[in-house]
């Protein structure tokens, strides 16, 4: 069986990607000034009024639900999982001090995200010398054909209110991916730039493998996982829910089909 702090790195890289978005863009928009950059979502105020106490329990719940995630797909057949947004918060206020001290050095802080209307919001405040803003933005969250690779739609980038455009950050946010052992790939798209997040599916820490995850669900307040795990699962792999169309990325059977050409 995987260790928990493997499964949660492997199977919860969607939050990672909020987590890895934000912190790139603040780490080098910091410059980006504006008399609207005090300005602070909603979302984001109500995220950070949760108590110590709350924050506890809720960080606990989370770890319950994902050692009971664990267990059930390192099991042959089906699974499904939920989390509840203050329980996304809880572990967030854990993963940038532990996994992102770099991010915390250069002024970012209080990462926080809510789930509403199929979108995940996600924000984080940057304060330094000249400027104190929260960078925020919206992201949709799709299947693909390819099995494990999820789509994901950034839009709505800003400093407070003022709009900031995500493609001069793509290259960072990559960097920075990789650098927490993350895999962003990129499909640019007519309505922006789709990362591409790869969660591997084979593993020698499985106890059975493949585990293919077949559906991402963005629900009012909660974020809902559900997949397959055993020999059949890939070929089996039916994506639940909006399927991304790859526009200028390949996959690699296209890829290996262009090679032979």
């Amino acid at each position: 069986m995987p260790s928990l702090a493997s499964f949660r790195r492997r199977f919860l890289r969607p939050l990672g990607v909020a987590v890895v978005t934000l912190g790139a863009v603040t780490v080098v928009a910091g410059w980006w000034l504006g008399a609207q950059t005090s300005h602070v979502p909603d979302f984001y105020s109500v995220a950070l009024r949760q108590s110590d106490d709350d924050q506890r329990i809720a960080r606990n719940e989370f770890h319950q639900d994902v050692q009971q995630l664990q267990n059930d797909a390192s099991r042959l057949g089906h699974w499904k999982a939920n989390f509840d947004e203050s329980q996304i918060n809880a572990w967030l206020s854990d993963q940038l001090p532990e996994k992102y001290a770099r991010w915390i050095a250069r002024g970012a802080r209080d990462p926080a995200i809510a789930i509403h209307d199929g979108q995940l919001k996600a924000a984080v405040r940057y304060t330094s010398s000249r400027i104190d803003t929260v960078i925020s933005c919206d992201m949709d969250v799709s299947m693909t054909k390819e099995p494990n690779l999820l789509a994901i739609q950034l839009s709505n980038l800003r400093a407070g209110l003022l709009p900031l455009p995500i493609e001069p950050f793509i290259r960072r946010i990559s960097l920075e991916a990789a650098m927490g052992d993350l895999e962003i790939r990129w499909d640019l798209t007519p309505e922006g730039p789709v990362a591409l997040v790869k969660i591997p599916h084979e593993d020698e820490s499985y106890v059975f493998q493949p585990v293919v995850i077949e559906s991402v669900q963005l629900t009012e307040g909660e974020l809902s996982l559900a997949g397959r795990t055993g020999d059949t699962a890939t070929e089996k792999y039916q994506p639940r829910g909006p399927v991304h169309q790859f526009v200028r990325y390949r996959t690699p059977t296209q890829r290996n089909l262009a090679e032979r050409l």
